[in-house]
């Protein structure tokens, strides 16, 4: 079987190599094809070889095959040729006519010489058909873009329906929230955020949760009714935080002295606002430990507004190292970031 298939394979790329020949050269491929119909001759002499093909016998019958295959076609194309050639001298027309079938490009340059005014006919109408053409390409492609534009619009109305739909959804839902603020920041009471320093945390994080709030509002677009709400809830917010924050500073240095106690340390909260606080511990005695510690609870100091933090290694000591704190006032509506970093909420 698979002496079979290469036979085959063998007989079927010469008989193919043999069509190409008297295509592309017919006088050559009477030649070659001569050669192939003389070559089984020589069987009456010698014996030929096999030429792969597994028998002798069957070898000679492909050679003569494709010499009479190839010769055929070869003279085919000459004849055709000739008859061509006698056709152009003798009846242009007609030579014209049978050209137009077989081949465009060489009928187009016989028609250039043999009719020149048929020649100029022909080029103005393969012009008008290319510019039509490239007419109809144009109009297709205008009509796609436009289509194409369509779809943009449709997608940028969609996108701007649908941002608006949610608008709307965080607009009623920060009124809602802003009303419920409003109804529960009179009740709530700054002692309630002064037991221990979790507890002066929580309070801190409750006033950043209502300056989130506020800045919320000043995103959305609100009515006149709904800014009237923001405004008073701005209001009792102010209120609000310049009471509790005096308060919780207040109760940072017993808080704080609870924590250091195990330490041996203190702290209480002194001055006006009580906006100073004291740190007193035997540690404090190494400023790599002042530093240490203020690093540590710099950004809480700042978020309770305190404007100074001073470490002594005794309560007795004259001399003692502090820090300055530029801190917002306890009216202002301040959103925190990291370090203690801040940003007032006009």
């Amino acid at each position: 079987m698979k002496a079979f298939f290469k036979a085959f394979g063998i007989v079927v790329c010469l008989t193919i190599a043999g069509m190409i020949l008297a295509t592309a050269a017919p006088q050559a491929g009477v030649w070659i094809g001569a050669v192939f119909l003389v070559v089984p001759l020589f069987a009456l002499i010698k014996p030929l070889p096999k030429f792969h093909l597994g028998h002798r016998g069957f070898s000679i019958s492909i050679a003569f095959f494709v010499g009479l295959l190839t010769t055929t076609a070869s003279l085919g194309l000459i004849s055709e040729t000739e008859k061509m050639v006698s056709l152009r001298e003798t009846d242009p027309t007609a030579y014209l006519a049978a050209l137009e079938s077989q081949d465009q490009t060489k009928w187009l340059a016989e028609l250039e010489q043999l009719a020149p005014e048929r020649y100029a006919l022909e080029v103005s109408k393969i012009e008008e058909e290319e510019a039509a053409r490239i007419a109809e390409d144009a109009i297709a492609e205008a009509a796609r873009a436009a289509e194409r534009e369509q779809a943009q619009v449709e997608l940028r109305a969609k996108d701007a329906e649908r941002r608006a739909v949610e608008q709307r959804t965080k607009l009623v839902e920060h009124i809602e929230q802003l009303d419920r603020e409003i109804a529960s920041i009179p009740g709530i009471s700054a002692s309630k955020y002064t037991d221990d320093v979790s507890n002066i945390n929580v309070g801190l994080l409750l006033m950043g949760a209502w300056a989130l709030l506020y800045e919320e509002g000043g995103k959305l677009d609100l009515n006149e009714e709904a800014q009237r709400k923001r405004e008073q809830f701005r209001r009792l917010l102010v209120n609000k935080q310049s009471q509790m924050l005096p308060a919780m500073r207040d109760a940072y240095g017993p808080a704080m002295r609870q924590q250091l106690w195990e330490a041996d340390g203190s702290a209480r909260t002194i001055g006006a606002g009580y906006r100073t606080v004291e740190f007193v511990s035997a540690a404090f005695a190494r400023n790599a430990n002042i530093q240490q510690i203020h690093t540590e609870i710099r950004e809480n100091l700042m978020m309770l507004r305190f404007t100074r933090a001073q470490y002594k290694w005794i309560k007795q000591a004259s001399e003692f190292s502090y820090y300055t704190l530029e801190v917002p006032k306890d009216s202002d509506i301040v959103k925190w970031e990291s370090g203690g970093r801040y940003r007032v909420l006009d």
